[in-house]
């Protein structure tokens, strides 16, 4: 399937984004120093850095399977890749809440949650609600609809079965199959959403090194005696 004008530019935008985010990437953090408060300000380094990987990992597999057309595998990365965004954006915000409201014990409990927390019991922590950061997120970039939307190809309903994988004609149910037979827009149908959460993902990562430093300070000034090492 040759590609239109406006899935190339697409492409090109979302493979920048990913370009920078990889740039920013680290493979190992400074020396561990113990102080109070030092492991809750390095689980929050050590939960972004992870996540930043899972950003990136994400999204270069969902441009490629875009690339190739092939929208379900696509829209299935993405989908991942918006909750992971959502997460950032739902712990930035906690954080945020933390410092000025002065609730230490609070963040802690996010943080722990959004680095060591699952679903299937394999920690003890209880991972944070997807569908309560996607609303948070929601509230700020929009993007909720479009997260559904990519729901329904990671699902075997319509859009993630017969809807891409196969061509029907109505009434005489002639049908041909094959990876996007109906030649659906790649762009509309899936990649605009991986450019856009791309975009507000940036975002994200530039306000995280802002608040990186204000939150640092907090713990360290609330912590004595709490969260000692």
């Amino acid at each position: 399937m040759s590609l239109k004008a406006t899935d190339k530019e697409a492409i090109e935008s979302a493979r920048a984004v990913i370009e920078f985010l990889k740039g920013q990437l680290v493979t190992q953090l400074e020396p561990y120093s113990q102080r109070p408060g030092k492991k809750l300000v390095r689980l929050s380094r050590v939960w972004k850095e992870s996540k930043l990987y899972r950003i990136v990992d994400l999204a270069s597999a969902a441009l490629t399977m875009f690339e190739d057309s092939r929208l379900v595998p696509g829209c299935t990365l993405t989908r991942s890749l918006y909750e992971t965004v959502a997460q950032m954006y739902y712990i930035q915000k906690k954080m945020k809440e933390a410092i000025e409201n002065k609730k230490l014990e609070e963040i802690h409990d996010y943080v722990v949650r959004g680095a060591w927390g699952s679903k299937d019991k394999s920690t003890e922590q209880e991972a944070l609600q997807v569908l309560t950061a996607i609303d948070h997120l929601d509230k700020e970039f929009g993007g909720k609809d479009e997260y559904f939307h990519l729901c329904e190809y990671a699902h075997p309903n319509f859009k993630g079965g017969i809807g891409i994988y196969s061509e029907i004609k109505i009434p005489a149910y002639d049908v041909i199959f094959g990876m996007n037979p109906q030649g659906l827009p790649i762009t509309a149908f899936g990649l605009g959403a991986l450019d856009i959460i791309l975009m507000v993902a940036k975002v994200l990562y530039e306000r995280h090194l802002e608040l990186e430093k204000d939150f640092s300070e907090f713990v360290f000034a609330n912590a004595t005696g709490v969260y000692a090492d």
